[in-house]
C-alpha cells in the first residue's frame, strides 16, 4: 500500500479486533540467547556512532581506530588498515552478503569490496549495489576533471565532471545502468555503456518497474530559450518552459509528469495533457495501477484530479491513499479550523488534525490518528479510542486481525496492542507482529536500559540500546532476533555489539 503525502514547491473499538489471548494460552517470559558479534580490541577505539546493521540484523560492521590507522571491524573481524575511512561507509548489499567501504591510502583512496581492494583514485564517491546485491558501482576522480564510473570493476569512458547524488541507477532488475555525466558545459546520459545525445542539462535517471524503459529530463535550446522535455527511451518529448515530478505506473504501463507552459501547470501522462493549474504535486497511482491522481492548486483551493477529472475545491487535501485491494479510498482534508475525512465519498467528525490514515493489509479495516481539543485518538474502523497527549501511526498484523501502536502520556510512553496498554516506559520503539501474527514484540526503555517486550513479558536481558537500522527480524514463527550495544559484567575496555535471539515460547 502506497500512502500519498502532498507536499507543494482502541478500547471501545477493538472488541472486533482478536484480543491476545485467542493467540496465546498463557504468557510466559521468553528465552534470550546473546551472541556477541563485536567485542572491543586492545588499543582499538570503536566508534559506536559508525556502527551499521545488515539488512538481515545478522552482521555488524563498524570502524575503529588505533593511533593514527583506521579499520572496518565486520563481526569482530578486524579488516586492514588504512589512513582513513568515508564516513558515507561501511555499507551493506541489500541481501546482506556483502560489505563495501571507501578507505584512504596515502594520498589515494580505494574501494573496498568483501575484503578486496579495487584501484586506486583521488578520490571516489559513496559506493552503490545493485538491487539484487550482485553488482557495485561507483564515481572515480583519475585527475583534473576526469571522472569515471566504475561498474564492477571496469571503467566507464573518461567525463569532465559526473554529479554524484541520485546518479547511479541500477534497473529494478539489476540489468541495466545509467548515470549522467559532463562533457564539458554540457551533459549526456550514459546508458547501458551508450550516450545519449548531447544536451544543456541532463537530471537524474529513472528506470520503469518492469526495467524496459528509461526516462530522464533534458534542457534544450530553442529560439535562445531555455526549454525543457522528457528523453523516453531515447525519444524526446514535447517541449516545456519546465517539466517537474514523474513516475511510472507499478505495471509500467502509464509514465506521467508534471510541466508549466505558458504559466499553467499541467500533468501529461502518456502524451497527453490534462487541465491547466496553478500549481500541481507529484502523479501517484493506485495499487492496480488502474487510477492516476495527483493534487492540483488553483487560487486558494486544492483539487484532486482522479483520471482527468477534478473533485471539488477544498481549503487542503492533506492525504488520499486507497485500500490494498483498490476497493477504498480515503482523502484527508482541512477546512478552516477543522479537519476531516472522506472515506469512500463518506465524511467523518470534524477534528482539529487528521494523521497517518492506513488500511489493513486484508482492506477491512482503517485507522487513522485524530486530534481533538489537544487529545489524540486513534480512530478504527470510525470509533474512538483512548485519548493520549501524543500517538503514532497503526501496525497492523498481517492477518489484520491485529493492530499496536505508540502512544504518550506526559513524559511516560505505552505500546497499545489490541487495544489494551503495556506497562508506562520512558520510551517505546518498533512495534512488529510475526508473520503468523500471534506474537507482538517492541523494543522499551527504563532509564538509560533497553530491553524488548514480548506479548507484554519483558525480556530479561538490558541493553545500553539497539543498533540504528536494526529491525525485530522473524527467522520464523517464534523466534526472532535484533542487533543491539551491552555493557557485560566487569567491562574494562567498552561495550559488546551484539545479536539478540529471542524464542517465544508456544
Amino acid at each position: 500500500m502506497k500512502r500519498t503525502c502532498f507536499i507543494l514547491a482502541i478500547t471501545v473499538l477493538l472488541g472486533m479486533m482478536a484480543p491476545a489471548a485467542v493467540y496465546s494460552a498463557e504468557n510466559k517470559a521468553p528465552k534470550e540467547k546473546v551472541d556477541v558479534l563485536t567485542a572491543p580490541f586492545k588499543d582499538w577505539q570503536i566508534y559506536l556512532e559508525s556502527a551499521k546493521a545488515s539488512p538481515d540484523s545478522n552482521h555488524i560492521a563498524t570502524v575503529a581506530r588505533k593511533g593514527g590507522k583506521f579499520a572496518v571491524i565486520l563481526d569482530g573481524k578486524l579488516q586492514a588498515e588504512y589512513d582513513s575511512i568515508s564516513k558515507e561507509t561501511p555499507i551493506f548489499s541489500k541481501d546482506s552478503k556483502h560489505l563495501v567501504y571507501s578507505a584512504k591510502k596515502g594520498n589515494r583512496w580505494v574501494v573496498v569490496l568483501d575484503s578486496k581492494e579495487g584501484r586506486s583514485y583521488f578520490n571516489v564517491s559513496v559506493p552503490a549495489f545493485s538491487p539484487d546485491s550482485q553488482h557495485l558501482a561507483y564515481i572515480a576522480e583519475k585527475g583534473a576533471s576526469q571522472y569515471c564510473v566504475v561498474l564492477d570493476g571496469k571503467e566507464s569512458a573518461t567525463y569532465d565532471a559526473i554529479p554524484p547524488n541520485f546518479n547511479l541507477v541500477f534497473s529494478p532488475d539489476s540489468r541495466r545502468f545509467a548515470f549522467a555525466a559532463y562533457k564539458g558545459k554540457k551533459m549526456v546520459m550514459v546508458e547501458d555503456g551508450k550516450e545519449s545525445e548531447i544536451y544543456e542539462k541532463v537530471s537524474m535517471p529513472v528506470f520503469s518497474p518492469n526495467s524496459k524503459h528509461l526516462v530522464f529530463p533534458v534542457m534544450v535550446k530553442k529560439d535562445g530559450k531555455d526549454k525543457q522535455c522528457m528523453v523516453f527511451d531515447g525519444k524526446e518529448g514535447t517541449l516545456y518552459d519546465r517539466t517537474g515530478t514523474f513516475a511510472f505506473s507499478e505495471d509500467s504501463a502509464i509514465f506521467s509528469y508534471s510541466v508549466v507552459s505558458d504559466g499553467k501547470a499541467m500533468m501529461v501522462s502518456n502524451g497527453k495533457e490534462g487541465p491547466g493549474f496553478t500549481d500541481i504535486a507529484m502523479p501517484m497511482y493506485s495499487p492496480d495501477s488502474k487510477n492516476m491522481f495527483y493534487l492540483a492548486v488553483k487560487d486558494t483551493k486544492n483539487y484532486l484530479v482522479m483520471n482527468g477529472k477534478v473533485s471539488k475545491g477544498f481549503e487542503k487535501i492533506v492525504d488520499y491513499i486507497f485500500s490494498p485491494d483498490n476497493a477504498h479510498s480515503i482523502m484527508t482534508v482541512k477546512d478552516g479550523k477543522n479537519s476531516y475525512a472522506l472515506i469512500d465519498g463518506v465524511k467523518s467528525a470534524d477534528y482539529e488534525s487528521i494523521f497517518f490514515p492506513t488500511y489493513s493489509p486484508d482492506s477491512k479495516h482503517l485507522a487513522y490518528v485524530a486530534v481533538r481539543d489537544k487529545k489524540w485518538f486513534m480512530v478504527y474502523d470510525g470509533k474512538e479510542a483512548t485519548g493520549y497527549d501524543f500517538i503514532l501511526a497503526p501496525n497492523f498484523s498481517k492477518d489484520s486481525r491485529r493492530m499496536m501502536y505508540m502512544a504518550r502520556k506526559g513524559a511516560k510512553w505505552f505500546m497499545v496492542v489490541d487495544g489494551k496498554e503495556s506497562k508506562a516506559y520512558d520510551g517505546v520503539a518498533l512495534p512488529t507482529f510475526s508473520p503468523d501474527s500471534r506474537t507482538s514484540a517492541f523494543i522499551a526503555k527504563n532509564g538509560d536500559i533497553w530491553f524488548v517486550v514480548v506479548n507484554g513479558i519483558e525480556g530479561k536481558q538490558q541493553f545500553m540500546g539497539f543498533l540504528k537500522g536494526s529491525d525485530i527480524t522473524y527467522d520464523d514463527g517464534n523466534q526472532f532476533h535484533i542487533l543491539g550495544i551491552q555493557l557485560p559484567p566487569k567491562a574494562t575496555l567498552g561495550p559488546n555489539l551484539v545479536r539478540l535471539q529471542v524464542e517465544v515460547p508456544k
